[in-house]
């Protein structure tokens, strides 16, 4: 059993976990109502676990071998996968197999709560980040008004990939991490606990954790640094020809960007530029002379169900 075979296993797993949890929950978690911010995100990331670990078995025969365990503490990650004939200590990473961040984001929400902001040296290189989109379902229409939490859709992937995409776009807007050597705080490099941390372009700090010096004026820190759908927005041209390279060449990358704008398409039609569109409809040979931007991409999407293959590659039609 290696950690690859395992995350391979898990990320299986999820579809059929996520599918279990939604069967469940309109059975017992129905109710009146249904407000955002009520904490149903956080319970279905701990389903999740609990579902993923019962699915497992179907999907790698090798699972008698591992399990999920959950984070008794308040630590960063929510889950690790474990060896079952092993010790657990999760200050030494001994039994651990690999880690999985949980996070939600009910559709219709703020994405102010959703945030991928661990630094990417505190990753494993087989650590999974898991993102559950989910809203209040009518249980049925037809007779009652009651709704259940339902999982609309799911990202499972490497952790590392969504991190060098966010901190290389985060460069790209003028952004920086902080260098022990040159720490704002005048740290001693070798005990600097500020090493890696990001400052926006204004210099602020995003996190907490960061430079004392680097407070925002009336924020502790500026809190923008791994918004799940921020985090990929561009508004220049290097970060836009970062986010298309990123895109081209991982398919974690690939997969994250297709699902925010799976989810969130407005924020698809404002990545990409109108002469982009234009290049990708010429290439399916489609006809949109004097067609506005937005009814080229409402045709793109309805006749190529396939389209965002076209959007990864978008760089080439342009050599």
């Amino acid at each position: 059993m290696t950690p690859k075979n395992a995350a391979t296993a898990i990320i299986n797993a999820t579809p059929i976990a996520c599918g279990r949890i939604n069967k469940m929950s309109r059975v017992l978690l129905k109710t009146r109502g249904g407000r955002r911010g009520s904490g149903m995100g956080s319970l279905l990331e701990a389903l999740w676990g609990f579902h993923t670990n019962q699915v497992l078995s179907k999907v790698d025969p090798e699972s008698y071998a591992y399990e999920l365990g959950w984070f008794s503490d308040h630590g960063y990650n929510d889950f690790a996968c474990v060896l079952k004939d092993s010790d657990w200590d999760s200050d030494t990473r001994t039994g651990e197999l690999l880690r999985i961040e949980a996070k939600s984001m009910n559709v219709l929400a703020d994405e102010s709560k959703g945030h991928f902001d661990e630094l990417i040296e505190n990753l494993g290189e087989d650590d999974l980040l898991l993102i559950l989109i989910w809203t209040w379902k009518p249980v049925d229409t037809a007779i009652s008004q009651q709704v259940y939490p339902y999982i609309l859709d799911h990202f499972i992937g490497k952790a590392r990939s969504i991190a060098s995409l966010r901190d290389a776009l985060h460069l790209a807007r003028g952004g920086s991490f902080v260098d022990a050597e040159s720490c704002p705080d005048s740290c001693e490099p070798l005990v600097c606990p500020h090493h890696g941390e990001p400052l926006n372009a204004a210099g602020t700090r995003e996190r907490l954790l960061g430079p004392n010096s680097c407070r925002a004026a009336n924020v502790s820190y500026a809190a923008n640094f791994g918004g799940l759908v921020r985090m990929i927005k561009t508004d220049s041209d290097p970060a836009r020809r970062e986010f298309r390279r990123f895109r081209a060449n991982d398919d974690d990358a690939h997969a994250y960007i297709s699902f925010i704008h799976r989810n969130y398409p407005d924020e698809e039609a404002n990545q990409y530029l109108t002469s982009e569109w234009k290049a990708i409809a010429k290439n399916l040979e489609m006809q949109i002379k004097e067609l506005k931007k937005v009814d080229i991409i409402r045709l793109i999407r309805e006749e190529y169900p396939n389209y965002r293959e076209h959007l990864r590659l978008i760089s080439q039609l342009f050599q």
